[in-house]
């Protein structure tokens, strides 16, 4: 699959630029909290476009895109099919899809697009988004994803977060003590697959830090 490689050009007129970076950030159990921690901390202005995969029952996810929004400079919004994945913008995977990144078939000088796949049906990939979103983000940007697993119950991410590792990404998780459920980072860790164990506090910092650096 082609990968994003060169740094995207100032925006001129309407025309929307790739992003410098992905974050992909997971979250289960007391992820709404924590998210409500992080997104504020990111300027308007950010270089990166931020996707979430909070684990919540279908429908939540919209509410829960909408509070962080009144909280953030970031617009969030629940996550459109076939949208294009913008710098200074957080969407949130839709509750019961899970979340890749594609190329436009017809157009691809384009920026990279979001697509949703309803996915309820399935025990299995509903309990494995957030590693399919990561793992599509490795395979499409690179070197340019960032992976961040927040607290959480069950492993899903740890597969996610290896794939970005692989592919010369950068990887980081809430540590233990800032965390409602320590299983998923825990997962990750366990695994060799976190690059850094931060802090909730610190999480958005470091991910800015780390976005300049690309």
């Amino acid at each position: 699959m082609q990968q994003l490689t060169e740094s995207a050009p100032a925006e001129t007129g309407s025309k929307i630029h790739a992003p410098r970076a992905v974050v992909v950030i997971g979250a289960s159990t007391g992820g709404p909290s924590a998210l409500a921690q992080i997104l504020p901390k990111f300027p308007r202005n950010f270089q990166a476009s931020i996707v979430v995969i909070q684990q919540m029952r279908p429908g939540f996810t919209k509410l829960l895109a909408r509070q962080l929004s009144s909280l953030s400079e970031l617009p969030v919004e629940e996550a459109i099919d076939l949208e294009p994945v913008r710098p200074g913008t957080a969407v949130v995977a839709p509750g019961d899809c899970s979340l890749t990144f594609l190329l436009p078939p017809t157009a691809p000088e384009e920026p990279f697009m979001l697509k949703t796949e309803n996915v309820i049906a399935s025990i299995e990939q509903m309990r494995k988004r957030i590693d399919r979103a990561m793992i599509s983000a490795a395979e499409q940007f690179g070197s340019r994803a960032v992976g961040v697993l927040l607290t959480g119950v069950g492993d899903d991410g740890r597969e996610g977060m290896k794939a970005i590792r692989e592919h010369a990404g950068r990887t980081l998780a809430q540590d233990e003590s800032s965390s409602i459920i320590f299983d998923m980072p825990r997962a990750a860790i366990d695994a060799g697959v976190v690059d850094e164990v931060l802090p909730l506090w610190s999480i958005s910092d470091r991910i800015i830090e780390i976005v300049g650096e690309i």
